[in-house]
């Protein structure tokens, strides 16, 4: 079975350009640090109010050293914030906003804005927010939409996934596919798999038909998804987009289930119905946020579920995965992040013209709100590379990826990155194991496939 590429969304409503700024309401108890900290604040709002500006400065940032310099002023800031000293961090800051842009003429401008402003959140702020307040659910979305449309970096990832689910689906021979999604969000990822359900059944259908001389045919496929989220709203309008694109699906007989991450986390398995005549998969789709215990909940969820295939989605590690890994400091964590961003930005920068408002849009109200919400986190969340392990220890050994599934993503990147420069590149990695989208030279996310193996496993195995 070939995969259907589409993406079947609508609502979101459009994004009203907002003015962004940074919370000034430091507390009374900051002493000497306080005016240091206003003094960042107001060269801050220059760079926001030169923003407004129709100017083509390029800051002194653009490229080369310019760039190099502003990363290392990053990571200086955040390794003086992270021992207390306030003075050298506001000291980095003020010096990376005064080069920094948010609508810089190169990426390396860009990035280093938004890790400044949510460097300055979590180190010099007494509350630091848990993300930009201007953005809105709405924008947010269509920010998603338009940044799925232009970049193959989530495509790739669903795409991907979807894949792996299908084969799965088809190996066990039933006719009910029940797809547990523990990070649902907006649904980018379901409507091609839908399609793809439903093609395959109208296939077999007029195949039994032409068989037996009779109209009609095979029973439909039954496809449920139970998706977890954070907000009742928008699991029940990612419910009403999907049933919507199934309605038009034939041969097949669609259900969604939303269950809220608010509830009891020891008790998450019970929460999702299970029907032992379906075959059940595991989508983990960029996971590594999770904090203990929630991982632990997400594991013992997943072993409770007894899955066929666990699908993993994850940025790809670089540098020392076992020190970042093993450190609760920010530092590595911050150097990753910033490394994986700046190639984002980078491949987004070759995907949009210059001037793209679209891309502003992306940046601002989704990059930047993964940014924020990447620093907010508490040292107790995971290293991207956290899962792998996880599952290995947990009982779960890795599968192949078939040859269609990496040929099919061969096929979707040269289709879909025609217009950012040929830079992105699928690189095969472990065997036939695991795979990874790259940008130039830097693997972005890695895809790999887990299914039970028969050892015995202890409990804690987190």
């Amino acid at each position: 079975m070939n995969l259907t590429l589409c993406l079947g969304v609508d609502g979101g409503g459009g994004a009203t350009a907002k003015k962004r700024k940074l919370r000034d309401d430091v507390g009374e108890g900051d002493g000497g640090d306080r005016s240091r900290v206003m003094r960042l604040f107001q060269a801050r709002d220059c760079v926001a109010k030169v923003e407004l500006l129709d100017h083509h400065d390029d800051h002194g940032g653009k490229g080369g050293e310019g760039g190099l310099r502003l990363m290392r002023l990053l990571l200086s800031s955040a390794a003086a914030g992270e021992v207390g000293d306030t003075h050298a961090a506001a000291v980095a800051l003020r010096e990376v906003y005064r080069h920094a842009s948010f609508r810089g003429s190169d990426p390396v401008q860009r990035v280093a804005a938004y890790f400044a402003d949510a460097l300055a959140s979590r180190l010099l702020l007494p509350s630091p927010p848990s993300g930009p307040a201007t953005t809105t659910r709405a924008e947010q979305f269509l920010a998603l939409t338009m940044f799925y449309q232009a970049s193959p970096l989530y495509q790739f990832a669903h795409f991907t996934a979807n894949q792996a689910i299908v084969e799965a689906f088809e190996a066990s021979g039933r006719g009910r596919l029940h797809v547990v999604d523990f990070d649902v969000s907006f649904g980018f990822q379901w409507p091609s798999l839908i399609q793809s359900l439903s093609d395959a059944a109208a296939a077999t259908s007029a195949h039994s038909s032409d068989d037996s001389g009779c109209s009609g045919g095979g029973e439909p496929v039954s496809l449920r998804i139970t998706g977890f989220g954070a907000s009742t709203d928008e699991l029940r309008d990612t419910e009403a987009r999907l049933t919507r694109f199934a309605d038009g699906c034939p041969n097949l007989r669609f259900e969604f289930e939303g269950v809220m991450n608010d509830g009891p986390e020891d008790g998450r398995h019970d929460r999702v119905r299970v029907d032992p005549a379906a075959a059940v998969v595991v989508n983990l789709v960029f996971p590594a946020a999770a904090s203990s215990r929630e991982s632990r909940a997400t594991l013992d969820c997943i072993r409770a579920l007894d899955p066929s295939l666990v699908f993993l989605i994850d940025k790809a590690s670089d540098g020392n995965p076992a020190r970042a890994r093993n450190s609760a400091s920010l530092l590595p964590r911050f150097a990753s992040s910033l490394r994986y961003y700046a190639a984002v930005f980078e491949s987004l920068h070759e995907c949009l013209p210059a001037d793209s408002a679209e891309r502003l849009a992306i940046e601002r109200d989704h990059l930047g709100v993964e940014i924020s919400d990447a620093m907010a986190a508490s040292p107790d969340h995971r290293a991207a590379d956290y899962w792998t392990e996880t599952l290995e220890r947990a009982g779960f050994e890795g599968a192949r990826l078939s040859s269609r599934t990496v040929s099919q993503a061969k096929l979707l990147l040269k289709m879909k990155s025609g217009g950012c420069g040929g830079g992105f590149r699928v690189m095969e990695d472990g065997g036939d194991r695991a795979m990874a989208l790259g940008w130039r030279d830097r693997a972005l996310i890695r895809a790999t496939a887990w299914r039970p193996c028969r050892r015995s496993v202890g409990k804690n195995d987190l």
